[in-house]
C-alpha cells in the first residue's frame, strides 16, 4: 500500500530516524504484513517511490489537548518528546501543532519499535 509523504519526511526515514507515522485508519485498511511503498507525490505527475517496506506493527494512537495516547496509556513527557521525535519532528510543539485535536488513529511501523 502507498504511504504519501511530504519531502521533508524523506530523509529522516531514510536515515532511520523516522521509524513510523501516524494516519487515520477509519476504514482499518493496515494491517501486519501488508507491504508498503513509501512515496512523495501521490496522485500527481511528481511521484516518486523513495523506498519498499513492511508494516511490521500498528498501535492506537489518541492526541487530545491532554496528552499523547498510545494504546491507551497516556505517555509522559519525555516518551511524548521521543514519540514527536521518531515520527519525523524535531520538537514536541511542531508534532502537537501538526496533528488537529482530538486525532484518533493509527501508528504504522515499519521496524520492531513499538511503544
Amino acid at each position: 500500500m502507498i504511504l504519501s509523504f511530504k519531502k521533508q519526511f524523506v530523509q529522516p526515514i531514510l536515515d532511520g530516524t523516522k521509524v513510523h507515522t501516524i494516519r487515520e485508519d477509519k476504514g482499518n485498511r493496515w494491517t501486519v504484513g501488508k507491504k508498503i511503498h513509501f512515496a512523495t507525490g501521490v496522485r500527481t505527475k511528481n511521484y516518486e517511490q523513495f523506498m519498499e517496506g513492511e508494516c511490521i506493527g500498528l498501535q492506537k494512537i489518541r492526541i487530545t489537548n491532554e496528552g499523547i495516547y498510545v494504546s491507551e496509556r497516556r505517555l509522559n513527557y519525555i516518551e511524548a518528546k521521543q514519540l514527536a521525535f521518531r515520527d519525523g519532528f524535531d520538537y514536541l510543539s511542531e508534532f502537537l501543532k501538526f496533528f488537529d485535536r482530538p486525532f484518533d488513529g493509527i501508528i504504522i511501523h515499519w521496524t520492531d519499535f513499538l511503544y
